[in-house]
C-alpha cells in the first residue's frame, strides 16, 4: 500500500459559492504582506462570490469583498 500526499488546494481552485479556511500564503514577503493587509490571514474563512472563466475572482473574507488576480489566489493555501 503506497502512501500519498494530499493535493495542495489553493483559493484559485474554488468555484462560485464555495467556502474554505485559509491555511497559509506561499509567496515572497512583499506579496504575502500585501495579501495579509487585504484581510487574507490564516484561519479566516474565504468565500468565492464571482469566478468567471477568464479574469479576476471576487472573494469575500469576513465583511471584505476583494477582486483578486488568479495568480495571487493561487498563492493562498486552503482547507475545507
Amino acid at each position: 500500500m503506497s502512501e500519498t500526499t494530499p493535493l495542495l488546494r489553493t483559493l484559485s481552485c474554488l468555484r462560485k459559492g464555495e467556502c474554505a479556511f485559509i491555511t497559509g500564503i506561499r509567496a515572497p514577503d512583499s506579496t504575502r504582506c500585501r495579501l495579509q493587509a487585504m484581510g487574507l490571514r490564516t484561519g479566516r474563512e474565504a468565500e468565492v462570490i464571482r469566478c468567471p472563466r477568464i479574469g479576476p475572482m471576487q472573494i469575500r473574507v469576513g465583511s471584505i469583498h476583494l477582486i483578486m488576480r488568479r495568480s495571487d489566489a493561487a498563492r493562498v493555501s486552503i482547507s475545507s
